[in-house]
Protein backbone atom coordinates (compact mmCIF):
# COMPACT_ATOMS: atom_id res chain seq x y z
CA UNK A 1 0.00 0.00 0.00
CA UNK A 2 2.63 2.81 0.43
CA UNK A 3 4.54 1.54 -2.20
CA UNK A 4 1.27 2.49 -4.16
CA UNK A 5 0.46 5.81 -1.92
CA UNK A 6 4.17 6.92 -3.27
CA UNK A 7 3.64 5.93 -7.01
CA UNK A 8 0.31 7.86 -6.68
CA UNK A 9 2.07 10.59 -5.30
CA UNK A 10 4.88 10.87 -7.69
CA UNK A 11 2.49 11.30 -10.03
CA UNK A 12 0.68 14.04 -8.67
CA UNK A 13 3.90 15.74 -8.83
CA UNK A 14 4.97 15.44 -12.31
CA UNK A 15 1.38 16.47 -13.19
CA UNK A 16 0.58 19.57 -10.86
CA UNK A 17 3.55 21.55 -13.40
CA UNK A 18 1.60 20.40 -16.38
CA UNK A 19 -2.06 21.42 -14.78
CA UNK A 20 -0.66 24.36 -14.04
CA UNK A 21 1.23 25.15 -17.19
CA UNK A 22 -2.41 24.52 -19.23
CA UNK A 23 -3.41 27.65 -17.00
CA UNK A 24 -0.63 30.05 -17.46
CA UNK A 25 -0.88 29.39 -20.56
CA UNK A 26 -4.27 30.18 -21.16
CA UNK A 27 -3.99 33.30 -19.33
CA UNK A 28 -0.87 34.34 -21.77
CA UNK A 29 -2.95 33.09 -25.01
CA UNK A 30 -5.91 35.08 -23.61
CA UNK A 31 -3.50 38.19 -23.17
CA UNK A 32 -2.57 38.35 -26.89
CA UNK A 33 -5.96 37.78 -28.12
CA UNK A 34 -5.26 34.34 -29.20
CA UNK A 35 -9.19 33.69 -27.92
CA UNK A 36 -9.34 29.86 -29.93
CA UNK A 37 -6.38 28.57 -28.26
CA UNK A 38 -7.11 30.10 -25.10
CA UNK A 39 -10.51 28.28 -25.74
CA UNK A 40 -8.53 24.97 -26.06
CA UNK A 41 -6.06 25.22 -23.14
CA UNK A 42 -8.70 26.37 -20.58
CA UNK A 43 -10.98 23.66 -21.27
CA UNK A 44 -7.91 21.23 -20.88
CA UNK A 45 -7.29 22.78 -17.27
CA UNK A 46 -10.39 22.77 -16.30
CA UNK A 47 -11.05 19.41 -17.22
CA UNK A 48 -8.25 18.76 -14.84
CA UNK A 49 -9.60 21.13 -12.03
CA UNK A 50 -13.01 21.54 -12.61
CA UNK A 51 -13.37 23.88 -9.48
CA UNK A 52 -11.06 26.62 -9.85
CA UNK A 53 -12.50 29.75 -9.43
CA UNK A 54 -10.41 32.28 -11.50
CA UNK A 55 -10.27 29.50 -14.34
CA UNK A 56 -13.69 29.35 -14.84
CA UNK A 57 -13.82 33.25 -14.70
CA UNK A 58 -10.91 33.29 -17.83
CA UNK A 59 -13.06 30.44 -19.58
CA UNK A 60 -16.31 32.33 -19.38
CA UNK A 61 -14.20 35.82 -20.31
CA UNK A 62 -12.48 33.78 -23.14
CA UNK A 63 -15.95 32.34 -24.92
CA UNK A 64 -17.50 35.93 -24.64
CA UNK A 65 -14.97 36.99 -26.47
CA UNK A 66 -15.45 34.28 -29.22
CA UNK A 67 -19.33 35.06 -29.44
CA UNK A 68 -20.22 32.12 -27.98
CA UNK A 69 -22.74 33.27 -25.14
CA UNK A 70 -24.34 29.99 -24.21
CA UNK A 71 -20.57 28.73 -22.85
CA UNK A 72 -19.88 32.04 -21.35
CA UNK A 73 -22.89 31.56 -19.59
CA UNK A 74 -22.09 28.22 -18.63
CA UNK A 75 -18.56 28.83 -17.05
CA UNK A 76 -19.77 32.23 -15.52
CA UNK A 77 -22.46 30.13 -13.50
CA UNK A 78 -20.23 27.49 -12.18
CA UNK A 79 -17.84 30.82 -11.21
CA UNK A 80 -20.37 31.91 -9.49
CA UNK A 81 -21.58 28.80 -7.70
CA UNK A 82 -18.19 28.31 -6.34
CA UNK A 83 -18.17 31.65 -5.01
CA UNK A 84 -21.84 33.87 -4.79
CA UNK A 85 -19.34 36.25 -3.01
CA UNK A 86 -17.16 37.09 -5.31
CA UNK A 87 -17.74 40.13 -6.91
CA UNK A 88 -16.50 39.46 -10.26
CA UNK A 89 -18.27 36.34 -10.69
CA UNK A 90 -22.02 37.93 -9.50
CA UNK A 91 -21.10 40.60 -12.31
CA UNK A 92 -20.11 38.21 -14.95
CA UNK A 93 -22.81 35.87 -13.92
CA UNK A 94 -25.56 38.48 -13.75
CA UNK A 95 -24.47 40.14 -17.32
CA UNK A 96 -24.62 36.58 -19.03
CA UNK A 97 -27.98 35.88 -17.89
CA UNK A 98 -29.42 39.38 -19.13
CA UNK A 99 -27.98 38.55 -22.51
CA UNK A 100 -29.69 35.56 -22.44
CA UNK A 101 -32.75 37.12 -21.24
CA UNK A 102 -32.97 35.08 -17.89
CA UNK A 103 -33.17 39.15 -16.24
CA UNK A 104 -35.43 37.80 -13.43
CA UNK A 105 -32.98 35.70 -12.26
CA UNK A 106 -29.86 38.75 -13.17
CA UNK A 107 -32.09 40.99 -10.73
CA UNK A 108 -32.21 38.44 -8.08
CA UNK A 109 -28.23 37.29 -8.08
CA UNK A 110 -27.24 41.45 -8.01
CA UNK A 111 -29.90 42.04 -5.59
CA UNK A 112 -28.58 39.20 -3.12
CA UNK A 113 -25.05 40.72 -3.88
CA UNK A 114 -26.38 44.24 -3.05
CA UNK A 115 -27.32 43.44 0.41
CA UNK A 116 -23.92 42.40 1.54
CA UNK A 117 -22.26 45.16 -0.67
CA UNK A 118 -24.59 48.25 -1.02
CA UNK A 119 -21.87 50.59 -1.08
CA UNK A 120 -20.06 48.60 -4.03
CA UNK A 121 -20.21 51.03 -6.88
CA UNK A 122 -19.86 48.23 -9.43
CA UNK A 123 -22.35 45.91 -8.37
CA UNK A 124 -24.64 49.14 -8.21
CA UNK A 125 -23.92 49.58 -12.33
CA UNK A 126 -24.25 46.24 -12.94
CA UNK A 127 -27.88 46.03 -11.08
CA UNK A 128 -28.45 49.23 -12.87
CA UNK A 129 -27.65 47.63 -16.14
CA UNK A 130 -29.81 44.75 -16.05
CA UNK A 131 -32.71 46.67 -15.12
CA UNK A 132 -32.19 48.51 -18.25
CA UNK A 133 -31.67 45.36 -20.05
CA UNK A 134 -35.19 44.14 -18.09
CA UNK A 135 -36.71 47.41 -19.59
CA UNK A 136 -37.07 48.81 -15.95
CA UNK A 137 -36.40 52.04 -17.88
CA UNK A 138 -36.94 54.53 -14.36
CA UNK A 139 -35.56 51.58 -12.03
CA UNK A 140 -32.61 51.92 -13.85
CA UNK A 141 -31.87 55.33 -14.85
CA UNK A 142 -32.60 55.88 -10.84
CA UNK A 143 -29.33 52.99 -10.20
CA UNK A 144 -27.36 53.95 -12.78
CA UNK A 145 -27.10 58.04 -11.45
CA UNK A 146 -26.89 56.94 -8.09
CA UNK A 147 -23.92 54.57 -8.89
CA UNK A 148 -21.98 57.81 -11.24
CA UNK A 149 -22.66 59.52 -7.99
CA UNK A 150 -20.84 57.58 -5.91
CA UNK A 151 -17.80 57.90 -7.68
CA UNK A 152 -17.29 59.99 -10.82
CA UNK A 153 -13.73 59.29 -11.52
CA UNK A 154 -14.51 55.13 -12.69
CA UNK A 155 -15.79 55.72 -16.65
CA UNK A 156 -17.94 52.66 -15.91
CA UNK A 157 -21.07 54.98 -14.17
CA UNK A 158 -20.38 57.31 -17.72
CA UNK A 159 -20.91 53.86 -19.99
CA UNK A 160 -23.57 53.15 -17.74
CA UNK A 161 -25.54 56.04 -18.49
CA UNK A 162 -24.44 56.36 -22.55
CA UNK A 163 -26.62 53.12 -22.18
CA UNK A 164 -29.78 53.97 -20.94
CA UNK A 165 -29.78 57.02 -23.43
CA UNK A 166 -29.14 54.63 -26.36
CA UNK A 167 -31.89 52.67 -25.37
CA UNK A 168 -33.88 55.56 -24.80
CA UNK A 169 -32.47 56.48 -28.35
CA UNK A 170 -31.81 59.91 -27.17
CA UNK A 171 -28.75 59.30 -28.80
CA UNK A 172 -26.79 62.94 -28.30
CA UNK A 173 -26.46 62.14 -24.91
CA UNK A 174 -25.62 58.61 -25.43
CA UNK A 175 -22.41 59.78 -27.15
CA UNK A 176 -21.72 62.42 -24.39
CA UNK A 177 -21.17 60.06 -21.85
CA UNK A 178 -19.16 57.99 -24.08
CA UNK A 179 -17.01 60.34 -24.74
CA UNK A 180 -17.02 61.51 -21.16
CA UNK A 181 -15.93 57.58 -20.21
CA UNK A 182 -13.24 58.14 -23.35
CA UNK A 183 -11.54 60.88 -21.22
CA UNK A 184 -11.28 59.38 -18.28
CA UNK A 185 -9.83 56.64 -20.13
CA UNK A 186 -8.60 56.62 -23.72
CA UNK A 187 -8.00 53.09 -23.47
CA UNK A 188 -11.22 51.27 -22.64
CA UNK A 189 -12.09 49.93 -25.98
CA UNK A 190 -15.80 49.20 -24.75
CA UNK A 191 -16.51 52.35 -24.59
CA UNK A 192 -14.98 53.52 -27.89
CA UNK A 193 -16.61 50.67 -29.35
CA UNK A 194 -20.31 52.10 -27.97
CA UNK A 195 -18.95 55.46 -29.53
CA UNK A 196 -18.77 54.19 -32.89
CA UNK A 197 -22.21 52.33 -32.32
CA UNK A 198 -23.89 55.35 -31.60
CA UNK A 199 -22.41 57.53 -34.16
CA UNK A 200 -23.40 55.03 -36.79
CA UNK A 201 -27.23 55.57 -35.52
CA UNK A 202 -27.07 59.31 -35.25
CA UNK A 203 -25.86 59.09 -38.96
CA UNK A 204 -29.47 56.69 -39.41
CA UNK A 205 -31.27 58.56 -37.87
CA UNK A 206 -30.29 62.24 -39.64
CA UNK A 207 -32.67 62.21 -42.55
CA UNK A 208 -32.57 65.91 -43.88
CA UNK A 209 -28.81 66.67 -43.39
CA UNK A 210 -27.25 64.46 -45.82
CA UNK A 211 -23.93 65.97 -45.16
CA UNK A 212 -24.13 65.63 -41.37
CA UNK A 213 -25.12 61.81 -41.66
CA UNK A 214 -22.03 61.20 -43.85
CA UNK A 215 -19.89 62.97 -40.90
CA UNK A 216 -21.36 60.74 -38.33
CA UNK A 217 -20.54 57.67 -40.35
CA UNK A 218 -17.19 58.52 -40.88
CA UNK A 219 -16.69 59.44 -37.06
CA UNK A 220 -18.09 56.03 -36.17
CA UNK A 221 -15.74 54.22 -38.82
CA UNK A 222 -13.01 56.62 -37.27
CA UNK A 223 -13.87 54.57 -34.15
CA UNK A 224 -13.77 51.41 -35.56
CA UNK A 225 -10.52 52.23 -37.54
CA UNK A 226 -8.76 53.50 -33.69
CA UNK A 227 -10.25 50.11 -31.97
CA UNK A 228 -8.33 48.20 -34.80
CA UNK A 229 -5.15 50.38 -34.74
CA UNK A 230 -5.11 49.49 -30.39
CA UNK A 231 -6.22 45.85 -30.81
CA UNK A 232 -5.92 44.18 -34.43
CA UNK A 233 -7.94 41.00 -32.90
CA UNK A 234 -10.93 42.75 -31.48
CA UNK A 235 -13.57 40.84 -33.83
CA UNK A 236 -16.38 43.43 -33.46
CA UNK A 237 -14.86 46.21 -34.99
CA UNK A 238 -14.07 44.41 -38.43
CA UNK A 239 -17.41 43.28 -38.50
CA UNK A 240 -19.28 46.43 -37.84
CA UNK A 241 -17.11 48.25 -39.97
CA UNK A 242 -17.75 45.66 -42.48
CA UNK A 243 -21.37 46.43 -42.67
CA UNK A 244 -21.16 50.15 -42.87
CA UNK A 245 -19.04 49.92 -45.69
CA UNK A 246 -21.21 47.57 -47.17
CA UNK A 247 -24.31 49.66 -47.04
CA UNK A 248 -22.28 52.42 -48.76
CA UNK A 249 -21.20 50.32 -51.25
CA UNK A 250 -17.55 50.25 -50.70
CA UNK A 251 -17.37 46.30 -51.46
CA UNK A 252 -13.83 46.33 -51.90
CA UNK A 253 -13.39 47.59 -48.16
CA UNK A 254 -16.34 46.01 -47.13
CA UNK A 255 -14.92 42.52 -48.53
CA UNK A 256 -11.33 43.07 -46.78
CA UNK A 257 -13.35 44.12 -42.76
CA UNK A 258 -15.54 40.99 -42.97
CA UNK A 259 -13.36 38.48 -43.96
CA UNK A 260 -11.20 39.19 -41.07
CA UNK A 261 -13.72 39.04 -38.76
CA UNK A 262 -14.89 35.68 -40.34
CA UNK A 263 -11.11 34.50 -40.01
CA UNK A 264 -11.31 36.02 -36.38
CA UNK A 265 -14.87 34.08 -35.42
CA UNK A 266 -15.30 32.10 -37.84
CA UNK A 267 -18.10 30.10 -36.08
CA UNK A 268 -19.59 33.50 -34.33
CA UNK A 269 -23.55 33.69 -34.67
CA UNK A 270 -22.14 37.01 -36.24
CA UNK A 271 -19.96 34.76 -39.10
CA UNK A 272 -23.21 33.88 -40.63
CA UNK A 273 -24.20 37.16 -42.04
CA UNK A 274 -20.49 38.33 -42.47
CA UNK A 275 -19.71 35.49 -44.95
CA UNK A 276 -22.98 36.93 -46.65
CA UNK A 277 -22.25 40.71 -46.80
CA UNK A 278 -18.41 39.24 -47.54
CA UNK A 279 -19.95 37.66 -50.42
CA UNK A 280 -21.82 39.97 -52.00
CA UNK A 281 -18.91 42.66 -51.70
CA UNK A 282 -16.59 40.43 -53.39
CA UNK A 283 -18.86 39.40 -56.10
CA UNK A 284 -19.13 43.06 -56.85
CA UNK A 285 -15.85 44.14 -57.03
CA UNK A 286 -15.25 40.85 -59.46
CA UNK A 287 -13.28 38.69 -56.97
CA UNK A 288 -15.15 35.88 -57.74
CA UNK A 289 -12.15 33.44 -56.79
CA UNK A 290 -12.96 34.85 -53.00
CA UNK A 291 -16.46 35.02 -53.82
CA UNK A 292 -17.36 31.48 -54.06
CA UNK A 293 -16.73 29.84 -50.56
CA UNK A 294 -18.88 32.73 -49.13
CA UNK A 295 -21.46 31.54 -51.87
CA UNK A 296 -21.30 28.27 -51.40
CA UNK A 297 -21.50 28.40 -47.92
CA UNK A 298 -25.03 30.59 -48.15
CA UNK A 299 -26.02 27.96 -50.30
CA UNK A 300 -25.69 25.65 -47.73
CA UNK A 301 -26.48 26.95 -44.70
CA UNK A 302 -28.78 30.28 -45.25
CA UNK A 303 -32.69 29.27 -46.32
CA UNK A 304 -33.16 33.25 -46.78
CA UNK A 305 -30.74 33.65 -49.18
CA UNK A 306 -29.74 30.78 -51.29
CA UNK A 307 -31.47 31.27 -54.59
CA UNK A 308 -29.40 35.11 -54.64
CA UNK A 309 -26.38 33.48 -53.67
CA UNK A 310 -26.72 30.99 -56.23
CA UNK A 311 -27.73 33.81 -58.88
CA UNK A 312 -24.49 35.65 -57.74
CA UNK A 313 -22.55 32.07 -57.78
CA UNK A 314 -23.42 31.46 -61.42
CA UNK A 315 -22.72 35.12 -62.12
CA UNK A 316 -18.74 34.63 -61.35
CA UNK A 317 -19.06 31.02 -62.85
CA UNK A 318 -19.75 32.85 -65.82
CA UNK A 319 -17.50 35.81 -65.56
CA UNK A 320 -14.85 33.40 -65.28
CA UNK A 321 -15.28 31.35 -67.88
CA UNK A 322 -16.64 28.32 -66.15
CA UNK A 323 -19.70 27.85 -68.57
CA UNK A 324 -20.50 24.35 -67.19
CA UNK A 325 -20.74 24.91 -63.65
CA UNK A 326 -22.89 28.56 -64.63
CA UNK A 327 -25.14 26.67 -66.59
CA UNK A 328 -25.73 24.03 -63.65
CA UNK A 329 -26.32 27.21 -61.28
CA UNK A 330 -29.06 28.75 -63.40
CA UNK A 331 -30.57 25.23 -64.13
CA UNK A 332 -31.18 24.91 -60.67
CA UNK A 333 -31.91 28.54 -59.92
CA UNK A 334 -34.73 28.12 -62.79
CA UNK A 335 -36.55 25.59 -60.85
CA UNK A 336 -35.53 27.10 -57.27
CA UNK A 337 -36.69 30.26 -57.47
CA UNK A 338 -37.60 31.60 -61.56
CA UNK A 339 -38.94 34.91 -60.79
CA UNK A 340 -34.90 35.43 -60.12
CA UNK A 341 -33.89 35.37 -63.48
CA UNK A 342 -36.27 37.68 -64.93
CA UNK A 343 -33.59 39.77 -65.36
CA UNK A 344 -32.39 40.07 -69.36
CA UNK A 345 -28.81 39.91 -68.75
CA UNK A 346 -29.06 37.21 -66.58
CA UNK A 347 -31.57 34.73 -68.90
CA UNK A 348 -28.59 35.67 -71.43
CA UNK A 349 -25.53 34.61 -69.10
CA UNK A 350 -27.84 31.46 -68.41
CA UNK A 351 -28.64 31.07 -72.45
CA UNK A 352 -24.50 31.59 -73.29
CA UNK A 353 -23.27 29.18 -70.16
CA UNK A 354 -25.95 26.65 -71.78
CA UNK A 355 -24.45 27.22 -75.67
CA UNK A 356 -20.89 27.23 -74.56
CA UNK A 357 -21.31 24.18 -72.83
CA UNK A 358 -22.71 22.76 -75.71
CA UNK A 359 -26.21 22.59 -74.87
CA UNK A 360 -27.31 24.37 -77.80
CA UNK A 361 -31.39 23.23 -77.91
CA UNK A 362 -32.11 24.49 -74.49
CA UNK A 363 -29.87 27.61 -74.82
CA UNK A 364 -32.38 28.66 -77.77
CA UNK A 365 -35.26 28.62 -75.55
CA UNK A 366 -33.46 30.89 -72.76
CA UNK A 367 -32.30 33.12 -75.26
CA UNK A 368 -35.48 33.40 -77.44
CA UNK A 369 -37.07 34.38 -73.72
CA UNK A 370 -34.94 36.27 -73.07
CA UNK A 371 -35.14 38.63 -76.58
CA UNK A 372 -39.31 38.25 -75.89
CA UNK A 373 -38.87 40.13 -72.57
CA UNK A 374 -36.83 42.91 -73.64
CA UNK A 375 -36.46 43.86 -77.58
CA UNK A 376 -32.97 46.33 -76.82
CA UNK A 377 -30.90 43.19 -76.53
CA UNK A 378 -29.47 43.86 -79.68
CA UNK A 379 -26.44 41.71 -79.66
CA UNK A 380 -28.38 39.00 -78.11
CA UNK A 381 -31.21 39.04 -81.00
CA UNK A 382 -28.77 38.64 -83.60
CA UNK A 383 -26.73 36.11 -82.29
CA UNK A 384 -30.27 33.98 -81.46
CA UNK A 385 -31.33 34.54 -84.88
CA UNK A 386 -27.35 33.51 -86.59
CA UNK A 387 -28.24 30.26 -84.32
CA UNK A 388 -31.38 29.93 -85.58
CA UNK A 389 -30.48 30.07 -88.94
CA UNK A 390 -27.73 27.83 -88.94
CA UNK A 391 -30.27 25.42 -87.41
CA UNK A 392 -32.16 26.06 -90.53
CA UNK A 393 -34.92 27.65 -88.40
CA UNK A 394 -35.63 30.21 -91.10
CA UNK A 395 -39.12 31.48 -90.07
CA UNK A 396 -37.94 32.55 -86.52
CA UNK A 397 -34.50 33.71 -87.77
CA UNK A 398 -36.22 36.14 -90.17
CA UNK A 399 -38.58 37.02 -87.03
CA UNK A 400 -35.37 37.90 -84.95
CA UNK A 401 -33.68 39.89 -87.87
CA UNK A 402 -36.59 42.13 -88.21
CA UNK A 403 -37.28 42.91 -85.14
CA UNK A 404 -33.85 43.53 -84.57
CA UNK A 405 -34.22 45.94 -87.36
CA UNK A 406 -37.53 47.46 -86.08
CA UNK A 407 -35.55 48.01 -82.20
CA UNK A 408 -31.52 48.26 -82.36
CA UNK A 409 -30.83 51.75 -84.41
CA UNK A 410 -27.04 51.26 -85.37
CA UNK A 411 -24.64 50.86 -88.01
CA UNK A 412 -25.35 46.86 -88.27
CA UNK A 413 -28.42 47.64 -90.69
CA UNK A 414 -27.44 46.60 -93.62
CA UNK A 415 -25.72 43.20 -92.80
CA UNK A 416 -28.97 42.63 -90.90
CA UNK A 417 -31.06 43.10 -94.10
CA UNK A 418 -28.62 40.74 -96.10
CA UNK A 419 -28.57 37.95 -93.39
CA UNK A 420 -32.79 38.34 -93.58
CA UNK A 421 -32.41 38.10 -97.06
CA UNK A 422 -30.25 34.69 -96.87
CA UNK A 423 -32.42 32.96 -94.47
CA UNK A 424 -35.45 34.24 -96.83
CA UNK A 425 -33.96 32.68 -99.97
CA UNK A 426 -33.14 29.18 -97.46
CA UNK A 427 -36.88 29.21 -96.49
CA UNK A 428 -37.56 29.87 -100.29
CA UNK A 429 -39.28 32.68 -100.22
CA UNK A 430 -37.02 34.29 -103.14
CA UNK A 431 -39.35 37.41 -103.60
CA UNK A 432 -39.06 38.74 -99.73
CA UNK A 433 -35.40 37.77 -100.55
CA UNK A 434 -34.55 40.32 -103.30
CA UNK A 435 -36.45 43.45 -101.47
CA UNK A 436 -33.97 42.77 -98.08
CA UNK A 437 -30.76 41.97 -100.30
CA UNK A 438 -31.70 45.34 -102.30
CA UNK A 439 -32.51 46.74 -99.11
CA UNK A 440 -29.09 46.02 -97.61
CA UNK A 441 -27.34 47.37 -100.76
CA UNK A 442 -28.63 50.58 -100.85
CA UNK A 443 -27.59 51.19 -97.56
CA UNK A 444 -24.28 49.58 -97.80
CA UNK A 445 -22.75 48.55 -101.37
CA UNK A 446 -19.15 47.32 -100.10
CA UNK A 447 -21.19 44.15 -98.48
CA UNK A 448 -19.83 41.31 -101.16
CA UNK A 449 -21.69 38.42 -100.44
CA UNK A 450 -24.69 40.63 -100.25
CA UNK A 451 -24.48 40.71 -104.46
CA UNK A 452 -24.06 36.81 -104.28
CA UNK A 453 -27.12 36.28 -102.66
CA UNK A 454 -29.29 38.88 -104.74
CA UNK A 455 -28.37 37.19 -108.06
CA UNK A 456 -29.00 33.51 -106.80
CA UNK A 457 -32.60 34.88 -105.57
CA UNK A 458 -32.97 36.67 -108.58
CA UNK A 459 -32.66 33.29 -110.36
CA UNK A 460 -34.34 31.81 -108.50
CA UNK A 461 -37.42 34.05 -108.93
CA UNK A 462 -37.02 33.77 -113.16
CA UNK A 463 -35.22 37.14 -113.38
CA UNK A 464 -33.36 37.35 -116.89
CA UNK A 465 -30.00 36.36 -116.75
CA UNK A 466 -28.43 39.77 -118.10
CA UNK A 467 -30.27 41.01 -115.04
CA UNK A 468 -28.17 38.38 -112.49
CA UNK A 469 -25.08 38.86 -114.37
CA UNK A 470 -24.90 42.19 -113.98
CA UNK A 471 -25.47 41.99 -110.31
CA UNK A 472 -22.32 39.91 -110.08
CA UNK A 473 -20.70 42.19 -112.57
CA UNK A 474 -21.01 45.17 -110.22
CA UNK A 475 -20.42 42.96 -107.29
CA UNK A 476 -16.92 41.99 -108.72
CA UNK A 477 -16.08 45.80 -108.81
CA UNK A 478 -16.67 46.15 -105.07
CA UNK A 479 -14.55 43.03 -103.82
CA UNK A 480 -11.21 43.86 -102.46
CA UNK A 481 -9.84 40.42 -101.47
CA UNK A 482 -9.48 37.13 -103.11
CA UNK A 483 -11.55 35.45 -101.31
CA UNK A 484 -14.80 37.79 -102.44
CA UNK A 485 -13.22 37.76 -105.58
CA UNK A 486 -13.89 33.94 -105.57
CA UNK A 487 -17.39 33.92 -104.22
CA UNK A 488 -18.67 35.98 -106.99
CA UNK A 489 -16.47 34.99 -110.22
CA UNK A 490 -17.56 30.97 -108.87
CA UNK A 491 -21.04 31.74 -109.24
CA UNK A 492 -20.94 34.28 -112.17
CA UNK A 493 -18.87 31.65 -114.30
CA UNK A 494 -21.41 28.87 -113.20
CA UNK A 495 -24.15 30.68 -114.53
CA UNK A 496 -22.29 31.43 -117.51
CA UNK A 497 -21.71 27.70 -118.44
CA UNK A 498 -25.29 27.29 -117.56
CA UNK A 499 -26.00 29.15 -120.20
CA UNK A 500 -23.41 27.83 -122.85
CA UNK A 501 -21.77 31.63 -123.35
CA UNK A 502 -18.29 30.29 -123.58
CA UNK A 503 -16.88 33.61 -125.44
CA UNK A 504 -18.11 35.33 -121.98
CA UNK A 505 -17.02 32.67 -119.60
CA UNK A 506 -13.67 32.72 -121.26
CA UNK A 507 -13.51 36.35 -120.97
CA UNK A 508 -14.48 36.33 -117.19
CA UNK A 509 -12.46 33.71 -116.24
CA UNK A 510 -9.18 35.05 -117.67
CA UNK A 511 -9.86 38.55 -116.03
CA UNK A 512 -10.40 36.36 -112.67
CA UNK A 513 -6.92 34.08 -113.44
CA UNK A 514 -5.69 37.76 -113.92
CA UNK A 515 -6.46 38.80 -110.59
CA UNK A 516 -6.06 35.79 -109.15
CA UNK A 517 -3.04 34.08 -110.59
CA UNK A 518 -3.03 31.23 -107.48
CA UNK A 519 -6.68 30.37 -107.68
CA UNK A 520 -6.95 26.75 -109.81
CA UNK A 521 -11.04 27.40 -110.08
CA UNK A 522 -9.79 30.50 -111.85
CA UNK A 523 -7.61 28.30 -114.54
CA UNK A 524 -10.39 25.80 -114.31
CA UNK A 525 -13.06 27.98 -115.57
CA UNK A 526 -10.70 29.53 -117.91
CA UNK A 527 -9.95 26.16 -119.90
CA UNK A 528 -13.76 25.17 -119.61
CA UNK A 529 -14.40 28.34 -121.85
CA UNK A 530 -11.34 27.68 -124.16
CA UNK A 531 -13.09 24.29 -124.27
CA UNK A 532 -16.56 25.21 -124.99
CA UNK A 533 -14.83 27.75 -127.90
CA UNK A 534 -13.33 24.56 -129.50
CA UNK A 535 -9.28 26.08 -128.37
CA UNK A 536 -7.88 22.50 -127.72
CA UNK A 537 -4.69 23.38 -126.79
CA UNK A 538 -5.60 26.45 -124.64
CA UNK A 539 -8.24 24.19 -122.73
CA UNK A 540 -5.40 21.73 -122.31
CA UNK A 541 -3.17 24.23 -120.94
CA UNK A 542 -5.45 25.84 -118.87
CA UNK A 543 -6.50 22.09 -117.17
CA UNK A 544 -3.05 21.28 -116.49
CA UNK A 545 -2.41 25.13 -114.66
CA UNK A 546 -5.62 23.91 -112.64
CA UNK A 547 -4.10 20.66 -111.64
CA UNK A 548 -0.77 22.36 -110.99
CA UNK A 549 -2.33 24.64 -108.85
CA UNK A 550 -5.00 21.85 -106.48
CA UNK A 551 -4.08 18.11 -107.78
CA UNK A 552 -7.37 16.81 -106.28
CA UNK A 553 -9.34 18.64 -108.96
CA UNK A 554 -10.87 15.11 -110.58
CA UNK A 555 -12.84 17.35 -113.85
CA UNK A 556 -9.89 18.94 -114.63
CA UNK A 557 -7.75 15.33 -114.97
CA UNK A 558 -11.20 13.98 -117.05
CA UNK A 559 -11.60 16.61 -119.51
CA UNK A 560 -7.55 16.52 -119.83
CA UNK A 561 -7.95 12.66 -120.75
CA UNK A 562 -10.96 13.28 -122.37
CA UNK A 563 -9.35 16.03 -124.99
CA UNK A 564 -6.35 13.72 -125.43
CA UNK A 565 -4.09 16.32 -124.40
CA UNK A 566 -0.14 15.49 -124.89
Amino acid sequence: MRTIARAAWALLLICAPLIADDFDRAKQLFEEKRYTDAAAAIEAYLQREPSNLDALLLAGDIFTQLENPSKALSYYQRAYQKDRDNVDAVRRYARALSQSGEHKQALEVLQRALRSNPKNVYLRLAYGQALLAADSIRAAELEITKAREMDKSIPDGFLALGDLYFSQRVYLLAKDNYEQALKLDPNNLDAREKLALVYFRLGNAEVVDNALANEYYSRSLQEWAEIIKRDSTYARAYFEQGKIFFYASRFSDAARSLSKYVQLRPDAPNATIARWYAAQSFERIGDCENAEQYLRFAIENIDSVRAKARLLLARCYFDRKRYADAAAQFRTLATEQPSLLDNTLDRERYGYSLILSGDTTNAVSVLRDAVDKDSSRCLTMYRLAELYRTRQQYDDAITLYQRYLNNCQDTNAARIYALMGAAQFSANRPADAIASLQRSLALDSNIVFTYRLLAAALKSSGAKMDEVLAVLRRGVTKAKTASDRSLLYTLYCQYLLEGKQFDELKATAQEWFKADPDRAEAALYLAVGYQGIGDRDNACKYYREALRLNSSLDVARKNLKQLDCK
